[in-house]
């Protein structure tokens, strides 16, 4: 059957577009069968004529789980537990993305802290300032705490890679 589909796939994409490799995504059981089909049949379904990828769902985890590794001792779990997002055990299971609905939301929580901490930040040095034509922008202001501060420039990261992954998952 996946076979079957994996053919029509091919004929479906060469009858559109000529020449080009066609692209299949699957969740974990099938796209180990597809695999196999692939390793088994490389002159029909190699690599080189047909790309298989995971579904959408295993490259979230995979980059929730990019996201917990970075977290990890950085004591983002502990933040999470003092706010009271969550408990202590539940934060520590987000950094494995045990769920994936929850970990998300709790990412989401720290981009939305993240980005009004950054905001306010921003705003209070604008404020300070005196001398408006030497106000940076607020990208130019990021790149320069960032050299200079790690533990801005760490955070400033992480909230670039949770929204980017929030980008992927909408």
């Amino acid at each position: 059957m996946i076979r079957h589909g994996m053919d029509i796939v091919k004929k479906a994409v060469d009858t559109l577009n000529p020449g080009q490799v066609p692209i299949i995504t699957a969740d974990q059981p099938l796209y180990t069968l597809c695999k196999q089909i692939q390793w088994t049949w490389p002159g029909l379904y190699g690599e080189d004529k047909l790309v298989v990828m995971f579904g959408g769902l295993h490259i979230e985890m995979n980059a929730l789980k990019v996201l917990g590794d970075l977290l990890d001792s950085s004591g983002w779990t502990g933040a999470l537990t003092q706010v009271n997002v969550t408990t202590s055990g539940t934060a520590d299971s987000y950094l494995k993305v045990s769920h994936v609905t929850r970990t998300r939301h709790a990412h989401q929580v720290t981009a939305s802290s993240l980005h009004i901490l950054l905001h306010r930040a921003y705003t209070e040095y604008s404020s300070n300032h005196v001398d408006a034509e030497s106000l940076k922008h607020l990208e130019a202001w990021c790149d320069e705490k960032a050299k200079d501060s790690p533990q801005f420039n760490f955070w400033f990261t992480i909230l670039q890679l949770e929204l980017q992954v929030m980008i992927f998952v909408q």
